[in-house]
């Protein structure tokens, strides 16, 4: 081989690659914090998704079965609890005894396991969600507010209507700020 062919060979400097590091340096720890609240907002939304979907399942079950449908809050998958919050997880049963708790012949329909996301799902004193036969939800309306603490700022609540039908909002249904996670 000819020594003079590697003259014409191409690489990169120790200055090349120094300035390439800082500028890939600079670019990382700009896009890093973006990256984080992007999936914190996406683990947000996947969160309201579940609870919504699961409300729309446990209403059609109340009218498909045509007995009361109940979705309460539970740690232990078996009860409704008083004390552990929705982020623990829930469990959806048909009521036939309409006592609002799991018990004798009742059905259980689901249970949803809760994550330890970061994310607070707080209602106030509501521990559970009772729909009728008919798809309603008796009772005045219920707001249960997901929050990051974290991210306060991209809070949001379901609000649950005496007709049954839950919607999504930035504000409590009087207007107010969420205030997130204070119930």
């Amino acid at each position: 081989m000819d020594i003079h062919t590697f003259r014409f060979q191409r690489g990169f400097t120790l200055l090349e690659m120094m300035i390439s590091l800082g500028i890939s340096a600079i670019l990382t720890t700009t896009a890093i914090p973006a990256f984080h609240k992007m999936v914190q907002r996406n683990r947000l939304t996947t969160e309201i998704n579940t609870f919504v979907g699961h409300l729309h399942y446990t209403r059609s079950e109340a009218i498909k079965r045509g007995v009361r449908a109940v979705m309460c809050r539970s740690s232990d998958g078996e009860s409704c609890e008083r004390t552990a919050g929705w982020e623990q997880g829930w469990i959806i049963f048909a009521d036939y005894n309409a006592n609002r708790e799991l018990d004798g012949r009742d059905d259980l329909l689901f249970v949803e396991k809760g994550e330890e996301n970061g994310i607070n799902i707080t209602s106030g004193r509501r521990r559970r969600i009772v729909y009728q036969n008919t798809g309603q939800s008796p009772g005045s309306n219920g707001t249960y507010v997901f929050c990051d603490p974290d991210y306060p700022e991209y809070a949001k609540a379901v609000i649950i209507s005496n007709t049954g039908r839950p919607r999504i909002s930035t504000v409590r249904p009087d207007g107010s700020d969420l205030g997130c996670g204070d119930g």
